[in-house]
């Protein structure tokens, strides 16, 4: 099907990444219009940290640049970086974000494929044939539908930058162990290390897969192979240290660095009100393990976000059983194959070093997710294709005909093509990503956004349905409290709306997000004095910090406080100055509703006269406030000023 040889290694390789580029190309050409989905919200759209170039220093010195919410602060600086640049190119304008998502996966594909092409020339340096396999699995990974949530939602690209990283980081390690300039190969695969790490933490089980590229440069060198265990013990040398020194002095900074910045931030709501502990989550990972690789042979009826998967506490459940012994059965082939077939136990293991810092022990929000197994399984795809390939081109060579795989191979990439372009339009809409996930798979916070998409449509009796489902599900989770008492604040049943924030607080005992809400909510009803308690214990826990400053210095207008009313102001304009001149007539509405409100208006817009003396709407407030007080020549002095200011 493919012309072989040193000719076509030489001419072909352009040619195979072109087609490459179209295919990533063209099978996601119809995902340029789509939305921000799930965290790419408080990560990306309501986060002001990605809006600015001048933020990139935070970056590495602010977990809190992150997100806006505390519970999902991360220490990610390198694909922050990468956010800020696409803002800078075209700012929320989703085109060139999809078009990142998408050159990334390009390279990660690009990746697979020089993967592929040198794992063939170490185990098979006999053959210099089989070009086409490197394609094959190149062509495979960029079509593939489990690639849609990850090029599709902007948050995934953690995993593609990572693996973008990662990947010429491993090629080039393995060439440093093969030919000369090795110690240049070494530093820029560790260069390259170091960035995947600061890009997602997950990156430092690339560890376990140089050591193993080690460990199989060992065996071929040593003039024959002594079966695993020997080749692990002889790999284990001063020599192997001194290589993987820079890997793991990257790695000892970058913890150095991340544990101190993280501290204040922990971890606590990940798995909160779950009762999921770490050998229940690492039970459960055992069996989701066969499920990411049911996935890349079966890839239908994917999920986006699949909350509702089984938990498993025991390993004496059938199903843990079943799963464990099926790894511990694979394990057993691919260490007793090592001395024929040394690649694969080196492929399987790497996927599985990839795959465990986050799907392990140390439980996370969900059981299963899309696009955490990218570059694990695309690796460990590699273990079943080049077999595969060889077996197809055994079975031409006897025939000696046309190559029957090729009508199956091309059927095969354009069915993954089509189910991967298909699945793209999923992720067009909030309404349609949820949607889907509540028909594959109905959960709490499934249920919980696609009620958000009918309240936003106005429904709000539709959105409490589905609310109430998500309640049923959860019923200690604070967000669907939150949004109950939305929707019965709406209906104008504030006895209902009271108790359900109320339990918002309650059960919230990690972020400040309800006592925000609650206070709002109490702004409304003129209770300011609780208001105010509420926005000041929910600073120390929320990111959300413009927002609290405004709701603070809502209150305190209300109590008639010009002076602190004006330092959360100040507060509010450092940290958002556009945002506060037009937030201006709700931060400070008691001063013109209340009978009391007048006097201390007057003074906290003089006060903010200070900070602004060249804003015309401060002026105009001036005026009006000295004329409802009687100050008739202040009041035309201040209005002159505004009018000036304004024409």
């Amino acid at each position: 099907m493919f012309p072989s040889g040193r000719l076509n290694a030489r001419w072909h390789t352009p040619l195979h990444l072109l087609l490459l580029a179209l295919v990533c190309l063209g099978v996601y050409a119809n995902g340029y219009h789509h939305v921000f989905q799930l965290d790419s919200s408080h990560v990306l759209e309501d986060n002001p940290s990605v809006r600015s170039l001048g933020n990139i220093p935070s970056y590495f010195t602010d977990p809190g640049t992150f997100s806006v919410l505390y519970a999902n602060v991360d220490y990610r600086p390198v694909l922050q970086v990468t956010y800020a640049l696409n803002y800078w190119l075209g700012g929320y304008h989703m085109p060139w974000w999809h078009f990142t998502q998408i050159l990334l996966h390009f390279l990660c594909a690009v990746g697979i494929y020089l993967l592929c092409r040198r794992v063939i020339a170490l185990s098979e340096p006999e053959h210099s044939d089989g070009a086409w396999i490197p394609l094959a699995a190149g062509l495979l990974f960029a079509l593939h539908p489990t690639a849609s949530g990850v090029v599709n939602y902007l948050s995934a690209r953690s995993s593609l930058l990572t693996a973008a990283f990662l990947l010429p980081s491993i090629l080039l390690y393995m060439d440093s162990l093969e030919g000369p300039h090795n110690r240049l190969r070494r530093a820029m695969a560790a260069l390259l290390y170091t960035l995947a790490l600061f890009s997602k933490i997950e990156a430092v089980g690339c560890l376990a897969v140089y050591f193993m590229f080690e460990m199989w440069h060992t065996a071929r060198t040593g003039g024959h192979r002594n079966g695993f265990f020997r080749d692990l013990a002889a790999t284990l040398t001063p020599s192997v240290l001194r290589r993987l020194a820079p890997f793991l002095a990257a790695t000892a900074a970058y913890l150095a660095i991340r544990a101190p910045l993280m501290a204040r931030f922990p971890f606590g709501d990940s798995r909160e009100g779950t009762g999921i502990g770490n050998l229940d989550y690492l039970y459960t990972q055992l069996v989701v393990w066969w499920a990411y690789v049911g996935k890349w042979f079966a890839p239908v009826d994917l999920v986006a976000d699949q909350g509702n998967y089984p938990v498993y506490r025991s390993l004496l459940e059938p199903t843990v059983l079943v799963a464990a012994g099926g790894w511990a059965l694979v394990t057993a082939l691919l260490i007793t194959g090592w001395q024929k077939r040394p690649h694969q136990a080196v492929l399987a293991i790497s996927a599985l070093a990839l795959l465990s810092p986050t799907s392990s022990i140390l439980p996370l929000a969900e059981m299963l997710n899309e696009h955490r197994p990218y570059l694990p399984i695309g690796i460990l795809s590699l273990v079943w294709i080049i077999p595969a390939a060889r077996a197809a081109e055994r079975m031409a060579s006897e025939s000696r005909g046309f190559p029957l795989y090729v009508p199956g191979l091309v059927a095969l990439l354009c069915g993954l093509g089509a189910l991967t372009f298909d699945r793209n339009r999923v992720f067009l809409t909030t309404e349609s990503y949820w949607l889907d996930v509540i028909e594959k798979a109905p959960s709490a916070r499934a249920y919980v956004n696609y009620g958000l998409t009918r309240m936003t449509a106005g429904e709000i009796e539709t959105a409490q349905e589905y609310f109430l489902k998500a309640q049923e599900m959860s019923p200690n989770w604070h967000i669907v409290h939150i949004n109950l008492a939305v929707t019965y604040r709406e209906q104008g049943r504030l006895d209902l709306a009271e108790q359900y924030y109320n339990r918002a607080v309650e059960s919230d005992t990690f972020t400040g997000g309800s006592l925000s809400w609650r206070g709002e909510y109490r702004l409304t009803r003129g209770r300011y004095a609780e208001a105010l308690a509420d926005f000041l214990a929910s600073q120390p826990k929320s990111l959300e910090h413009y927002r609290n400053a405004k709701g603070a210095a809502t209150a305190f207008a209300g109590l008639g406080d010009a002076q602190n009313a004006f330092v959360h102001t100040a507060r509010c304009l450092k940290l958002n100055a556009e945002q506060t001149g037009r937030d201006i007539v709700v931060i400070a509405e008691p001063f013109f509703t209340l009978p009391s409100g007048a006097a201390p208006g007057l003074a906290y817009f003089q006060k903010l006269a200070e900070r602004l003396p060249d804003t015309w709407w401060v002026h105009a407030n001036i005026s009006t406030l000295a004329f409802r007080l009687g100050q008739n020549e202040l009041g035309q002095q201040a209005d002159a000023r505004a009018q000036a200011l304004k024409g």
